[in-house]
C-alpha cells in the first residue's frame, strides 16, 4: 500500500513539475513574441500630467530671468553669458490666440515635451478670431491681443521663449494678381515699393510697442522675446523673373527706381545705354548682353540691401527691440540672401521640408494635393540636410524656424533623428517644427503639417530634445568654409542668378562650382567665410565610395542602395537606427539592433537617455519604435500619393514595429510600456542570456515608446 501511494504521489508531482515547466516555456515564449500589427495610439495634446518622460528640467528657469538672449561666439547665450540652443515648434493664424484654459495647457505640455521656444506665425492674415485685426484691418483686435498676451505670458513662465514675425501673409491694397503665387502678401512688391515699406513699419509699431499687461512689459523690450523676423518667406531677387507681369502703379515704382538708380551709376547707364530693366529682364535668355545682366542683379541687390538696412534699422533704433533680428529667410536671394542676412541680421534663419505637398490645380487646395512619399533616407544628395549649411555664415548662429516631414506621408517618423542629429553635428542654434495649432485632442491627423494630434511627430520630440538640446552628440570642428566676398556676389548672379526662384536657392551651385559636394555636410561642419578676399573653397571634398560617416564617428547615413538605406547615430546617450532596417542587425555600439521583416521593412528605433548620461550608465533611456501613423479609414489612390481630400476619422492608428534590441555587458534594468501620455503601462519582460540582456518589442504591448530604467 505504501509502495503504491508513494509511486502515485510521485507522478503527481512529475504532472505538476511538467505544468510549471509547460507554463514557464509559454512564458519565456510570450516573452520572445514579437508582433506586428496596428492599434489606436491617440495622443493626447493638451495633457499636463507628470510622466517618466517630463522634460521639464530642461526649462529650469523662468524665460529671460536672467536677462535678453544675446550673441556670444557666434552662438546664442542667456542672461548668464551660458550657451543656449532653441528647440520648439510653429503657432499660425487662430492657434496663437487660444482661450487662456487652453494656453496654460499648452506652455505646460510644449515645457514637459521638452521645447523652449515657440514662433508666432501668420498672425497678421487675418481679422479676429482667425488674426490679429479687428474688421477692418485698420487696428489690433484688442480681445485677440488679450489672448496672445496671455499666451506668451504663459510660455515664458514655463521657459519657454517667443518668436514674434511681423510681415507673413497681410494682404496689402492693390494686390491684383490672381494667378501669380509668388506675389500672394505682396511678396518682393514689399521690397521695393514705398507704401508697403510704411504699411509694415506701422503694423511692427502696433504690435511691437503695445505692452502687455501680465509681464508687465512691451514687446520690444520683453527679454522672453528672444526673436522677431522681419518679412517671411520675402525677397527682391527671388521673383526676379516675374517683374515684368507687375501691375501699373508697381511697375512705374520699379522703373522709376532703376533711373534713378542708373543716373547715380553712370558707368552701367552708359554701358547699358540705359536699357528699359523689364526689357533685360523679358530677354535676359536670348537678347540681354552680360553687361546688362550685370546692371540687374547690381541694382537688384542695392535695392534689397537698402530695404533690409531700413527695416532693420528701424525695428533696432526707432522702435528699440531689444530681441535678436532676422530680415527674411538667408536662402531667399541665394547668395545675394547670404549677404543681406551677414550684413543685416543678427543670426542666418532657414526653412526647409522634404516632400511639401504640390497642388497641380488651385493652390492649397485640400482635395488637388500631391506628395511623392518616399523615405529622406534614400536620398542619394542628403535630402533638405545640406542646403542648411551652405547658407551658414561664419560667426553666426543659425536657426531653421520652418522644418517638417508633411503628413500623410509614410516616413514622418525619420524626421526629428535625423534633423536633430544632423542639426547637434553641424552645431546649429536653433530649430522649429512647423506647425502646433487646433483644434486639440481630436484624436487624428488632420493637417499636413500639425504636430498636435500626429503620434509621430510628438512622441520623438523627447528624443529630439536630448539630441539637440542636451548636447549629447559632438560637434564637428573640422570646418569646410566657401569664401564668399562681396564683390564676387554679383558676378555669381550672373552665373546662376537664373536658377533663384521663390522657394529655391543657387547656393548649391555656387558650392557645386566651387568644387563642393552635397556630402561634405555630412562629413564636417560647413559654412561661408564672408571675410575671404576670393570665392574658394577652403578644400575639396570628394564623395565617400561608401557611407558617409561624419568626422565625429557618431553619425553613419548608409544611402548608397536606396531599398537598403539606413541612418545610424551612434553617440554615448543616443542610440538610433533609421530607414529599411528590417531583416538587419544594426551594431550601435553596446546596443543591437535587430528589427523583423515587414511588408516594407522600414522604422525608427532610437534610444536616448533622458539624463544625458552614456546609454550604458544611464538611470532612465526612452526607447521609440515607430513606422507609420494612419486615421481610421484613409484611402490611398493607387501609388500612395494623395488621399484627395478624404483623411479618414478617429481615432489615429500606429504601426507596432517588432524588434529585438540586445544590451551587452550592462548593469540590470526594468522596462515599461508607455501609454500615449508616457505614463507606464505593461511591464516589458528582460531576458538575460550570459552577458546580454535581451528585449522584445512589437505590436503586442500597443505602444510606441518605453521607458527603460535602473
Amino acid at each position: 500500500m505504501k509502495r503504491s501511494s508513494t509511486l502515485k504521489i510521485s507522478s503527481g508531482v512529475l504532472l505538476l513539475i511538467l505544468i510549471v515547466f509547460l507554463l514557464i516555456t509559454s512564458c519565456q515564449q510570450a516573452d520572445q513574441t514579437r508582433e506586428y500589427g496596428w492599434f489606436d495610439f491617440v495622443i493626447p495634446d493638451l495633457d499636463t500630467t507628470e510622466t517618466v518622460v517630463d522634460m521639464s528640467f530642461l526649462n529650469s528657469e523662468i524665460a529671460g530671468s536672467s536677462g535678453l538672449i544675446t550673441l556670444k561666439d557666434g552662438h546664442f547665450a542667456d542672461g548668464n553669458g551660458n550657451r543656449i540652443r532653441f528647440f520648439g515648434d510653429n503657432l499660425t493664424f487662430g492657434s496663437c490666440f487660444p482661450d487662456k484654459e487652453t494656453a496654460t495647457a499648452l506652455a505646460v505640455r510644449l515645457k514637459r515635451l521638452g521645447m523652449n521656444v515657440m514662433r508666432f506665425h501668420h498672425m497678421d492674415n487675418q481679422s479676429a478670431p482667425g488674426g490679429i485685426w479687428d474688421k477692418e484691418k485698420k487696428a489690433l483686435d484688442p480681445d485677440q491681443l488679450d489672448k496672445l498676451d496671455w499666451l506668451i505670458y504663459q510660455l515664458k513662465l514655463n521657459g519657454i521663449y517667443s518668436n514674434i514675425n511681423t510681415h507673413v501673409s497681410f494682404n496689402y491694397p492693390g494686390l491684383d494678381y490672381t494667378g501669380i503665387e509668388q506675389f500672394n502678401y505682396g511678396k518682393t512688391i514689399d521690397n521695393f515699393y514705398r507704401p508697403y515699406i510704411e504699411m509694415q513699419k506701422q503694423y511692427a509699431n502696433m504690435l511691437l510697442l503695445h505692452k502687455n499687461p501680465y509681464t508687465g512689459t512691451t514687446y520690444a523690450e520683453e527679454p522672453a522675446v528672444a526673436f522677431v523676423e522681419i518679412n517671411n518667406e520675402n525677397s527682391l531677387l527671388s521673383s526676379w523673373y516675374l517683374l515684368p507681369k507687375l501691375n501699373k502703379v508697381h511697375m512705374a515704382s520699379l522703373r522709376e527706381q532703376w533711373t534713378t538708380w542708373l543716373n547715380t551709376h553712370p558707368d552701367y547707364k552708359k554701358s547699358t545705354g540705359g536699357v528699359d530693366i523689364i526689357r533685360i529682364i523679358s530677354n535676359y535668355e536670348n537678347g540681354s548682353s552680360d553687361i546688362q545682366k550685370e546692371a540687374l542683379w547690381s541694382f537688384l541687390v542695392d535695392t534689397e540691401m537698402s530695404y533690409a538696412k531700413e527695416m532693420f534699422d528701424y525695428l533696432r533704433n526707432d522702435l528699440k527691440v531689444k530681441a535678436l533680428l532676422s530680415e527674411t529667410q538667408a536662402s531667399y536671394s541665394g547668395v545675394a540672401g547670404v549677404l543681406r542676412e551677414s550684413e543685416y541680421a543678427d543670426y542666418i534663419d532657414m526653412h526647409s521640408y522634404w516632400e511639401h505637398p504640390s497642388f497641380p490645380g488651385k493652390s492649397w487646395s485640400r482635395t488637388d494635393w500631391r506628395i511623392r512619399n518616399s523615405s529622406m533616407v534614400s536620398d542619394k544628395k542628403g535630402g533638405t540636410l545640406p542646403r542648411f549649411s551652405q547658407h551658414r555664415v561664419d560667426g553666426m548662429p543659425l536657426t531653421i524656424s520652418e522644418y517638417d516631414h508633411p503628413a500623410p506621408s509614410f516616413f514622418v517618423s525619420e524626421m526629428y533623428p535625423m534633423l536633430n542629429s544632423f542639426s547637434a553635428f553641424q552645431d546649429f542654434d536653433g530649430i522649429y517644427h512647423f506647425a502646433t495649432g487646433g483644434p486639440y485632442n481630436t484624436g487624428m491627423i488632420d493637417n499636413f503639417f500639425h504636430t498636435s494630434g500626429h503620434p509621430l511627430k510628438q512622441v520623438f520630440i523627447p528624443a529630439g530634445a536630448v539630441m539637440f538640446r542636451m548636447g549629447t552628440i559632438k560637434p564637428g570642428e573640422h570646418y569646410v568654409k566657401l569664401g564668399l566676398p562681396e564683390k564676387s556676389v554679383v558676378g555669381e548672379l550672373v552665373k546662376a542668378g537664373a536658377k533663384l526662384k521663390l522657394h529655391v536657392t543657387n547656393m548649391n551651385y555656387i558650392w557645386e562650382s566651387a568644387g563642393s559636394v552635397n556630402a561634405v555636410a555630412l562629413l564636417h561642419p560647413v559654412s561661408v567665410e564672408r571675410k575671404a578676399t576670393e570665392l574658394v573653397l577652403s578644400e575639396k571634398v570628394s564623395i565617400p565610395e561608401g557611407a558617409w560617416v561624419s568626422e565625429t564617428g557618431e553619425i553613419i547615413w548608409e544611402n548608397k542602395d536606396s531599398v537598403n538605406a539606413v541612418y545610424k547615430v551612434n553617440a554615448p546617450a543616443v542610440r538610433a537606427a533609421v530607414g529599411y532596417i528590417g531583416g538587419k542587425n544594426i551594431e550601435l555600439g553596446s546596443v543591437s539592433v535587430m528589427m523583423d521583416t515587414t511588408t516594407y521593412n522600414w522604422a525608427v528605433i532610437t534610444l536616448t537617455s533622458l539624463d544625458g548620461k552614456p546609454v550604458e550608465e544611464s538611470s532612465k533611456i526612452l526607447l521609440v519604435a515607430a513606422g507609420r501613423a494612419e486615421n481610421i479609414g484613409w484611402k490611398w489612390d493607387e501609388k500612395f500619393t494623395t488621399l484627395g481630400g478624404d483623411w479618414g476619422k478617429a481615432p489615429s492608428r500606429a504601426e507596432g514595429i517588432p524588434a529585438k534590441i540586445v544590451f551587452s555587458e550592462m548593469d540590470k534594468f526594468s522596462v515599461h510600456a508607455l501609454d500615449p501620455a508616457g505614463k507606464e503601462t505593461a511591464e516589458v519582460k528582460v531576458i538575460k542570456k550570459g552577458g546580454d540582456q535581451i528585449l522584445n518589442i512589437g505590436a503586442q504591448y500597443k505602444t510606441l515608446w518605453y521607458i527603460i530604467k535602473r
